[in-house]
């Protein structure tokens, strides 16, 4: 029998490995107080370099022989580790595959020549140090530091959760390439196909000849060019020359890449372009191989700034199969689709006790994620991060999540996710432990499990269900950190919040668009303030509040020419959950749609929810160019005690102007409806849709009754107007 030792969050386990008749076998001895949870193995983290065939005997360079107990610098196969006290300086190009690297010393990178490293495995210790650049002294953008994760099998003896393969770390990591500004711009110019030049709507600085851009499908598809139909058109680009906020691209545009316009034909909002390239690469060796990942947790102090992760994560969308374990920690079956294995993965991350000089508790800005089979930015668990100015591509599930919806205070601001495929709706599809819903499958831009957390400025494009889902369904009561550094697997460092009532921190000034079926799906309670969805197939904005909703300046474009053949009929706000007690949506601009603001199953039910009848939906102040304008089903009128609406419709204050489009003879245009594809052989009377001051003018207002079941005697004021799809009562 010979022993190894895993490190497990802050504490060391022993772990024997017993030699049997039968495979081998990892038997824990003891876990020193942490649940599994916290390393996502039940064995914990191993030392990959438990037994090292060089380690570092003083500080030095990498080259220099006398920095190494050998006598020679590591060489293929070895085995490395750089010891506490150490401060080693990695300075040569190498093809060589080191099998693992551990670092309780200091391990940088020298930057002003290219660096390339080989290893199967890179492993921080929580007092280790991994450094490739600093803010004062990144590495410059005419320089490559470059890591490669060895394609080689996971070690199922020494690490049977495969926790390995990859970068791990439990203490400081920082990575600092060339400043890139913005890391992603829009265009000033519909960039149509044929294009050899791009122009950007401002300049761009550190972009260089050779970086690799993305540019996303705009389209606005139709429901046969949706799932196995879809036929990506975004599209990956090289740089030939820039010149201010002109690009001259290698070779031109093979596809369109039109911009939103207004009912009216003008051209009001263009695509985004990503640039992917930059001075610090880390990446696997074999994309279709075994994959490297990123995992931080615990204490681990993170800060990554311009840094290219390519083709990596190794978690695959779909059904989870993770390694299992029988109760003395015994490898029951090895997974073959591990869970947590993505591109960059904070995992019960609590960060530094201290905060660091910046105030967040793990910092990432300025990166890229090129390429991974599931999530490409994945915070678990962690909190109070910055995660800023990030560009993320072709993803499967989500591009950038908050995995279990405890996650609190963090701060996403200004990234762009493109390009992420999934299940295609708004459902989970896969396994997620091996049994139940696997969240955030669905394919979206951003994916966030719960509504603690700060969302800003990002832009979502060409995703396969919607740009941003904040719809994860009720979680209850989750704990969060009770102040920065707390750790919370310790439940006195930690308080209770019941997300059923929660408000999402802050949703302001997102966009989505492109290639996508919804903007915004939303399942929380809270503001959305000045969002802009363009080319969403289904819906602007999918409203499932949990009880109050304040919609504030969104702006939803709708590609017109597709009305006459699109099965979908996409409205710009979908607002739909008859416990919902008040919806607000206020200053709304919506045009090109079939409707601007739909409500198709909006308190319809045959009974009222004790306690929960006094509520409203507004629209207030809007302006609607649409097929239809506003359509609510509202309640059963049968629902309300002592003549009391069950929930109150109002539309105050707004604009209708009629859609130069084909008209349906079953379905005619108008701007309020009652009756727009509602139930022809419904007897039941329903509640009105209040009106007030109809397109803006002062005392224009009446009340708008579902009048398509019975005969006109029925109405309380059999009137009808051109524009008004239902009996109307008061009104000019």
């Amino acid at each position: 029998m010979t022993a190894r030792f895993f490190r497990f969050g802050l504490n060391l386990v022993a772990v024997s490995i017993v030699m049997a008749s039968g495979p081998l076998s990892v038997r824990a001895q003891d876990l020193h107080g942490h649940t599994p949870a916290v390393s996502g193995a039940p064995q914990g983290i191993p030392y990959f370099c438990a037994n090292p065939t060089v380690a570092s005997a003083n500080g030095g360079r990498w080259s220099d022989p006398g920095t190494w107990s050998s006598g020679k610098a590591p060489a293929a196969g070895d085995r490395v580790r750089i010891a506490a006290g150490h401060d080693v300086t990695y300075n040569v190009v190498s093809d060589a595959r080191l099998e693992c690297i551990e670092v309780e010393g200091r391990l940088r990178f020298e930057t002003n020549a290219n660096t390339r490293l080989k290893v199967g495995n890179l492993m921080v210790l929580e007092k280790g140090y991994l450094e490739i650049g600093t803010e004062a002294n990144p590495v410059p953008a005419d320089v490559v530091a470059e890591i490669i994760i060895a394609d080689q099998p996971i070690d199922r003896a020494i690490d049977p959760g495969q926790m390995g393969t990859g970068i791990e770390s439990l203490g400081k990591v920082t990575m600092h390439g060339a400043v890139k500004t913005p890391v992603f711009v829009r265009l000033a110019e519909e960039p149509l196909r044929g294009a050899a030049a791009l122009v950007f709507d401002s300049p761009v600085s550190g972009w260089r000849a050779g970086d690799r851009l993305v540019i996303p499908d705009t389209r606005q598809l139709r429901n046969n060019e949706r799932g196995a139909d879809y036929q990506p058109q975004d599209e990956k680009l090289q740089v030939a020359s820039i010149s201010g906020n002109r690009v001259v691209l290698a070779a031109p545009l093979r596809f369109d890449h039109k911009g939103a316009r207004s009912a009216g034909g003008r051209l009001e909002f263009l695509p985004h372009v990503g640039n992917l390239s930059r001075s610090i690469v880390i990446r696997s060796e074999n994309p279709e191989g075994t994959r490297g990942h990123m995992i931080f947790i615990s204490r681990a102090d993170i800060d990554l700034r311009y840094v290219e992760v390519r083709e990596m994560g190794r978690t695959r969308m779909g059904v989870l199969d993770s390694s299992e374990f029988d109760a003395s920690g015994r490898l029951v079956k090895f997974g073959a689709n591990q869970i947590g294995r993505y591109a960059i993965h904070f995992h019960h991350g609590f960060g530094p006790a201290v905060a660091p000089a910046n105030g967040y508790q793990f910092t990432l800005v300025g990166n890229s994620v090129d390429g991974a089979p599931k999530w490409g930015i994945t915070v678990h668990n962690s909190h109070y991060g910055l995660v800023r100015d990030n560009v993320v591509y072709n993803t499967h599930g989500a591009g950038i999540v908050t995995e279990d919806g405890a996650e609190s205070f963090n701060v996403f601001d200004h990234n762009f996710a493109m390009r992420s495929g999934g299940s295609g709706d708004f459902a989970p599809r896969s396994g997620y432990g091996g049994a139940g819903p696997d969240p955030g499958g669905e394919g979206a831009g951003f994916w966030f499990r719960g509504p603690n957390n700060y969302i800003r400025n990002n832009v979502a494009a060409n995703a396969d269900a919607f740009g941003f889902g904040l719809a994860a369904g009720a979680l209850d009561a989750v704990r969060i950190p009770a102040f920065k550094g707390a750790d919370t697997s310790q439940n006195a460092q930690t308080l209770p919040l019941d997300t059923t009532g929660a408000d999402v921190l802050e949703f302001t000034n997102n966009e989505a668009y492109g290639a996508m079926q919804a903007g915004v799906a939303w399942g929380w309670n809270g503001a959305i303030a000045d969002l802009r969805v363009w080319h969403a197939s289904r819906h602007g904005l999918t409203g499932t509040p949990a009880d109050r909703l304040t919609v504030d300046r969104i702006t939803v474009r709708g590609d017109k020419s597709l009305l006459a053949n699109q099965a979908e009929s996409p409205a710009g706000v979908w607002l739909s959950n008859y416990v919902a007690k008040t919806i607000v949506v206020r200053n709304a601009d919506v045009q090109g749609m079939r409707t601007g603001v739909s409500s198709p199953f909006y308190h319809g039910v045959a009974f009222r929810e004790p306690g929960r009848g006094d509520g409203s939906a507004l629209v207030q102040g809007g302006f609607f160019q649409n097929y239809v304008g506003i359509v609510i089903a509202t309640a059963y009128s049968a629902s309300s005690q002592s003549g009391e609406e069950v929930k109150r419709a109002e539309v105050r204050d707004s604009v209708f102007e009629p859609l130069d489009v084909p008209r349906d003879s079953a379905n005619p245009p108008a701007a309020i409806s009652m009756n727009y594809r509602m139930a022809r052989d419904d007897p039941d009377p329903r509640d009105p849709i209040a009106v007030y001051n109809f397109n803006a003018k002062p005392g224009d207002d009446f009340k708008v009754y579902y009048s398509l079941a019975g005969p006109q005697s029925e109405a309380p004021c059999p009137n009808t107007r051109p524009d008004i799809g239902g009996w109307i009562c008061g009104g000019r």
